[in-house]
């Protein structure tokens, strides 16, 4: 039953580590917060109890995740509308 996001989440946590693009970091980190949902609401189905508290866990980490994506998005355009590319190493140029 664990099995299924401790993938998702290494194959996250590779996929932000080894890539070098603003785009391939935000996939790994999506992949995270997709296997942190996976997971909240998996202890919430299994607990059987009256209360939804995975499922409401699992939803504030679905909306973190979505702003998450917003932001890194909009950084990535302002990124690539400045530079006309969108590496990691020209993320530290937007401070000055």
């Amino acid at each position: 039953m664990i099995l299924v996001p401790a993938i998702l989440a290494g194959i996250g946590l590779v996929c932000s580590l080894y890539r070098r693009t603003l785009i391939g970091l935000l996939i790994g980190l999506q992949l995270l917060v997709l296997s942190a949902t996976l997971m909240f609401v998996m202890s919430g189905a299994q607990d059987r109890a009256t209360s939804a508290n995975g499922q409401v866990a699992g939803l504030w980490v679905v909306l973190f995740g979505l702003v998450l994506t917003v932001a890194g998005c909009a950084v990535s355009v302002r990124l690539f509308f400045l530079k006309r590319r969108a590496s990691l190493d020209d993320v530290r140029s937007l401070r000055h």
